[in-house]
Parts: C-alpha cells; structure tokens; sequence
C-alpha cells in the first residue's frame, strides 16, 4: 500500500511473513497463546539487525504501549473481518449480495493491515538501539531467539514442542543462511 510510511522494520515483517511456513507460526501462537504477531515480528528483527536482547522490563513497557491499540483497534477490526468471512451473508439479511459483503470484508481487512503497521512504526519509535549487521549471524540468531523467550516470560508462557516448532519456523525465514539444525540447536 502506497500510503504506508517506509520502515526497515515493516519491510522486514512484510518479507518475514511472507516467507514458507512463517504465516502459520506466527498465527498458531496467536491463537494458541495470545500472540502479538507484530511482537513476534519486532523479536525477529531486532535480532536478525543485530540489535540487542530485549529485557523483560523493556518489553513489558513495550507491551503496555501496544496492547491498548490491539485490544482497541487491531483485534476488533480482526473480528469483524473475521464475520464477514465466515458467517453466510444471504441476500435477504439486508440486502447484501455476496459481492457486496466480499467488497466490505476486503475494506476492513485493508484497514486491520493499516492498523498493525501504525503498531509497528511506534514498536520501532519505542525501542531501536542501533543496528549491528556485522554481527555474527549466530550471536543474531541467539539474540532473537532470546527476545522470543523473554516474550514467553512476559507472556507467562512455558514453551511446549509446539512453541519450539513455530520458533523455527520463524528462524528459518529470518536467518535463511543456517540450516534448520542449527536453529533447531538454539531454539532447544
């Protein structure tokens, strides 16, 4: 979308998700465990550029901050897309055609995107050390994993094999160079 404010940390969420099997992680901890995909996103790139480890008590500050626009504007506008989708819309409720109630759902779907992004460029305003992208790749890895970790902790989350799995499959898609062993070595 044109209107959307250029960022490194948008770009790199729009590629991330984009990549195999990465969607489906991050949507299986949000409906298993609450996730903020955008706070799953924020872990992976700050520690895919090399910025260091998130503190639980920075990112609980974090989270204050982003909460109230998910509980507000994101998760509502989720579930009215969300309706539109999957409960029958017959013509006679209202009059609306098929085509009709399609064209609404493909409105607020573009404004849920609309909204995570605003999410995203405060997460960036919030917490942005500067970047180190000569930093081994292993220490990066290390570095995000670790702030998925300390989301768990936030989050009051201990990790199951589910968890690990979409964990790789987030590490996979930041850290496209290493090989699923050794990902699957650092997430545990």
């Amino acid at each position: 979308m044109s209107d959307f404010l250029p960022h490194p940390f948008w770009s790199f969420s729009l590629e991330l998700y984009a990549g195999e099997g990465v969607a489906e992680a991050c949507l299986d901890l949000q409906e298993r465990r609450g996730c903020d995909v955008n706070i799953l996103l924020f872990c992976c790139w700050l520690g895919a550029s090399g910025r260091t480890t998130l503190t639980a008590d920075r990112l609980r500050a974090i989270l204050k901050a982003s909460d109230a626009w998910q509980a507000e504007i994101v998760r509502p506008l989720r579930a009215v897309r969300r309706m539109l989708k999957d409960r029958p819309w017959p013509e006679t409720e209202l009059g609306a055609m098929p085509e009709t109630v399609d064209a609404v759902r493909r409105r607020v779907a573009d404004a849920e995107l609309a909204a995570e992004h605003a999410e995203q460029i405060k997460l960036a305003s919030l917490h942005s050390p500067p970047a180190d992208r000569d930093r081994p790749v292993d220490k990066r890895l290390r570095a995000a994993v670790g702030n998925l970790g300390v989301y768990a902790v936030c989050l009051g989350v201990v990790p199951d094999a589910k968890d690990r799995a979409a964990v790789v499959a987030l590490m996979k898609g930041t850290f496209p160079v290493l090989t699923v062993d050794e990902i699957t070595r650092v997430v545990g």
